[in-house]
């Protein structure tokens, strides 16, 4: 083997170490170390990138296969540790909630269930009560919405913001909900079947005498009064 310099000696002890590689262009088992002089010392201690002896070269070369040795035991570790895939019943049972969940869960969803239920019943019942009452008619419901639910909305949203500034608000909820509670069950009971007694209307047949007939739908609202007031209720109780 030919004499190189100490550089390019260097580089072949790294190259032979790492891949097998000779001067001859011939894979060689022998290694080319660097040559020990003084000169060369000194380069190595003044160039970190220099070359370094064969031993710690071997040392290096094996420790990047220990390295690459870790690496694939711990690859096929992880792709073992994947879960099995679970069922369709395990799945379904996996979303149940708890039971400490299970009782917050049902009476909300009642509560919810029937505040839609009762607003479904009391959209579809004002309009027909205030259209097939006795005198009125559907161009009741315009005026209606205009004069007597808009007010109401404005002073019905001025009272609740008064309450959520004095009250929790659980206790808004409560003191919003009772007294709608309260009027729809006196409809039912008390007032619808005595609509007869309670609703004027020999009082307002003999003002509708004196009056234009434009003013049709205000009488007829204070006609049927318990049905005008049903219907208002039902607006608020959906907003």
């Amino acid at each position: 083997m030919k004499k190189y310099t100490t550089p390019v000696a260097c580089l072949l002890a790294l190259l032979q170490v790492t891949s097998g590689f000779s001067p001859s262009g011939l894979q060689s088992k022998h290694i080319v170390t660097c040559p020990p002089s003084s000169s060369f010392a000194a380069y190595t201690n003044s160039n970190n990138n220099g070359c370094f002896s064969d031993k710690s070269l071997h040392c290096n070369v094996n420790n990047s296969r220990c390295s690459n040795s870790r690496l694939r035991m711990s690859d096929g570790s992880e792709s073992s540790a994947v879960p099995a895939k679970q069922g369709f019943i395990a799945k379904m049972k996996s979303k149940i909630p708890t039971k400490s969940e299970r009782k917050k869960l049902v009476p909300l969803a009642m509560m919810f269930f029937f505040i839609l239920f009762n607003y479904t019943i009391l959209r579809d019942t004002k309009d027909v009560l205030m259209v097939t009452a006795k005198g009125s008619g559907a161009e009741v419901i315009p005026f209606i919405k205009t004069y007597v639910n808009l007010p109401a909305a404005i002073g019905f949203t001025a009272l609740y913001s008064k309450l959520c500034d004095r009250m929790e608000q659980k206790d808004v909820f409560y003191a919003c909900t009772i007294p709608f509670l309260l009027f729809f069950v006196a409809f039912a009971f008390v007032i619808f079947p005595n609509v007869g007694a309670l609703h004027p209307h020999a009082f307002v047949d003999k003002i509708a005498v004196a009056l234009p007939q434009g003013f049709g739908a205000p009488l007829a609202i204070v006609r049927n009064w318990s049905f005008a007031l049903f219907y208002v209720m039902a607006e608020m109780w959906g907003s």
